[in-house]
């Protein structure tokens, strides 16, 4: 299971956005474009593992990306 999400949730009609541990970055004027951006900031961090999940106004969420580090050993 991932330790670092990155959610994306639709804050109003058309405007969206992501949340980081409690941070929110946005607005974005599509789904697709939060999703891009949320990617985007997962890959530059130094988080090996984490996720980019989408949660719709119903609370459904989907993991739409995710990024793993093999275990060493």
């Amino acid at each position: 299971m991932s330790t670092s999400h990155y959610v994306v949730s639709e804050r109003s009609e058309s405007v969206w956005q992501f949340s980081h541990k409690g941070e929110i970055t946005g607005p974005y004027t599509s789904r697709e474009a939060a999703v891009e951006a949320a990617i985007s900031q997962a890959r530059a961090s130094l988080d090996a593992d984490s996720e980019v999940l989408v949660r719709d106004a119903s609370l459904k969420t989907v993991t739409v990306w995710q990024q793993r580090t093999s275990p060493k050993g």
